[in-house]
């Protein structure tokens, strides 16, 4: 039963990852209003939509280097090695 759990808080997303993905509905909500404004003929509408392209690949660099390494400092799993006949399929 404590190993389930244990498993289960490693499949856990990261709170850097829960942040940036809340944060990623407000980039949306930007890009959606910059472009309502920029068809509207406001300059600003431009820069907020190319504001929130530009957080939104930021968020998305964010998560994807923070989960990988969490990921990757997890235990290895104990395999045995492969034997020599097993190579020639």
């Amino acid at each position: 039963m404590c190993f389930i759990r244990a498993v289960a808080d490693l499949d856990r997303p990261s709170a850097i990852a829960v942040v940036a993905t809340r944060l990623g509905l407000v980039w949306l909500v930007l890009l959606v209003g910059g472009g309502y404004a920029a068809v509207l003929g406001r300059r600003g509408g431009a820069f907020l939509m190319l504001a929130a392209v530009c957080g939104t690949i930021a968020d998305h660099l964010l998560i994807g280097v923070s989960e990988y390494r969490r990921i990757m400092r997890r235990p290895w799993p104990k395999v045995s090695p492969l034997d020599d006949d097993e190579d020639d399929w």
